[in-house]
């Protein structure tokens, strides 16, 4: 996550004046990195597991809040509004259909003042080439992550069966169709940018910009 920080801060402009959401924060490392940097952080997550550890976390932490929101984020408004940058890493390829999609981009963009920045980043794919994999290699040299790469597939594959078993569910990813999010983003009337940017090892799993 300090990677994606620092790759997307020229993008994304963090500054004191923002109030960000981090939607599927996780264990809350996206507010780790950049809670000093900007106003606040809305932390949340569908996970009782993730929202309980965040609580713990950010416990002392008074431009952290931590929300829990709804499989079918019917509650999304109570994360509060007035957001000027959006992070959703990592999540949509879960969603159970690609209405479930829109509805969660539609309720961002009424969230969001206009203007506001939305990176939907790390969108999973079953297909990976040969040339996936190279740049997958590279990316590791370049960052300088092959230690932590090696340590967090151990912790994966040999320590994590939860986290293990839903990767190996990849073949379930929700399948989002080429031309989707530009669609997308006419219905809505929102400029809609897939990123030529790396932020993850994943070199076959995209990334998106919005602007509302």
């Amino acid at each position: 996550m300090d990677t994606f920080v620092r790759l997307s801060s020229d993008l994304m402009g963090y500054c004191q004046d923002d109030k960000v959401l981090d939607f599927g924060c996780g264990v809350g490392h996206f507010a780790e990195n950049v809670a000093n940097n900007v106003g606040s952080v809305v932390c949340a997550d569908m996970s009782d597991y993730y929202v309980s550890v965040c609580n713990l976390k950010f416990a002392s932490k008074s431009n952290v809040i931590v929300r829990q929101v709804k499989p079918d984020m019917s509650d999304i408004s109570t994360l509060g509004s007035g957001f000027t940058k959006i992070i959703c890493f990592s999540v949509v390829h879960y969603f159970a259909d690609l209405d479930h999609v829109t509805a969660f981009v539609r309720g961002m963009q009424q969230i969001s003042v206009s203007g506001s920045k939305m990176i939907i980043g790390d969108i999973g794919h079953k297909g990976r080439t040969i040339q996936d994999i190279l740049k997958s290699l590279a990316f590791v040299l370049r960052e300088g992550m092959v230690v932590d790469v090696i340590g967090l597939l151990c912790k994966i594959w040999l320590a994590d069966a939860r986290y293990r078993k839903v990767k190996q569910r990849g073949h379930s990813y929700l399948q989002i169709p080429d031309g989707f999010w530009e669609s997308l983003g006419v219905e809505l009337g929102i400029k809609v940018t897939t990123l030529p940017t790396q932020f993850t090892v994943n070199a076959n799993y995209k990334n998106v910009l919005m602007v509302f």
